[in-house]
């Protein structure tokens, strides 16, 4: 294998189609590798983690065709470090590539056996959907905040729930702690589908190189997803088990509702994080005619107190909040204006824009008075 090709160019590409490799602890070594394959003046890098897959292809100056494996965090730190402009890679041996740029070189021993590294699956298409990629990548942004880490113990809550019904596709995700949906109009997409996706693979497939105005066509079939670009590829299983019936969740009435400047909310909220985040977040919100009241306090540390004005119906009320969840939502929202609907102080809580029919909403469970 002999190539030539801009390090910036082969960089990226790394980033991209290393991120199985890098993005999680895996006890199997080759896949910490990348698959590097050079022919017909491209280069064609695979990275895999067992469970997605990701492609990326870019242009080069292949002078002699080969395929190698090389360790995917090792590649992207050394590419990481050195100045722009074209890269030579020639395969010394067997056992060892050499990278070379200016008066920088480097010798990277291969890894495993070509032939060994996970091919790509092919999928046969069971439905589509096809839509704007900007707004894809909004959907995603609007919820990941609630997705579960992947410590929980509850696999399909590391994922964020897609469902289409032909008119309305919605993102949904949640940690049991917090309910994040946003929903958009949307007809004409394609099928109809409900499938859930580790945000892992949502995550990639929000950095293929794809312009936010062009079309994205999401593919699914045999408990996969694919998603296919101009020199990119993502192929990544779904979640298997039933995610959580989400809309008996949300609460159907309040009998209380705070309407609030989002930036004062966000700032005051800030601030009593500085003492609360030492007592798991814990923040009290008491209204008092136009106002709401924030306290935070940390045993041996402290008291915070903070007020904001707001416009209100219902009855006070005293209610504590996790305030990182709160503010998480908060940064969501895109209107001068949030609204936090209530019942009573141990109910489920939501926060959401003020406007009329929001696409965003947030259900958040009370900390206990």
């Amino acid at each position: 294998m002999i190539l030539d090709c801009p390090r910036r160019d082969l960089f990226d590409a790394v980033q991209l189609a290393g991120a199985p490799a890098t993005g999680r602890q895996t006890t199997l070594p080759m896949l910490q590798s990348l698959l590097v394959e050079a022919d017909d003046n491209r280069i064609r890098l695979v990275g895999c983690d067992g469970e997605m897959w990701v492609e990326r292809t870019i242009p080069s100056v292949v002078t002699e065709t080969g395929a190698i494996t090389l360790n995917a965090r090792l590649l992207n730190e050394i590419l990481g470090r050195l100045p722009d402009g074209d890269i030579h890679i020639e395969q010394a041996n067997s056992s060892s590539v050499r990278m070379s740029l200016g008066s920088t070189d480097f010798k990277m021993v291969t890894g495993h056996q070509v032939e060994d590294f996970p091919q790509v699956p092919g999928v046969t298409a069971e439905a589509q959907l096809t839509m704007n990629f900007g707004e894809f990548c909004h959907l995603i942004d609007s919820v990941e905040f609630a997705v579960a880490p992947e410590t929980q113990g509850r696999p399909i809550l590391t994922g964020v729930l897609l469902s289409y019904d032909g008119e309305t596709l919605r993102a949904v995700a949640t940690d049991t702690h917090r309910l994040a949906v946003c929903a958009k109009k949307l007809s004409g997409l394609g099928n109809t589908v409900e499938v859930v996706v580790p945000l892992r693979a949502l995550n990639v497939i929000k950095r293929l190189p794809v312009s936010t105005e062009s079309d994205l066509t999401l593919t699914i079939g045999e408990r996969r997803l694919i998603v296919a670009t101009d020199g990119a590829r993502v192929v990544a299983q779904l979640l298997e088990g039933t995610f959580p019936p989400f809309e008996r969740v949300i609460p159907k009435e309040a009998t209380r509702r705070w309407i609030v400047d989002r930036e004062e909310i966000l700032a005051a909220i800030r601030r009593e994080l500085i003492l609360a985040r030492e007592n798991s977040n814990r923040i009290i919100l008491r209204s008092e005619g136009d106002t709401v009241f924030l306290t935070a306090r940390s045993e041996g540390l402290g008291e915070g107190k903070d007020e904001v004005s707001l416009a209100k119906e219902g009855d006070d009320i005293e209610i504590a909040f996790n305030g990182k969840y709160l503010l998480d939502a908060l940064e969501v929202i895109a209107t001068p204006s949030a609204a936090l609907e209530m019942t009573e102080r141990d109910r489920a809580a939501v926060l959401k824009p003020s406007e009329d029919e929001p696409s965003f909403l947030c259900v958040i469970m009370p900390m206990a008075m």
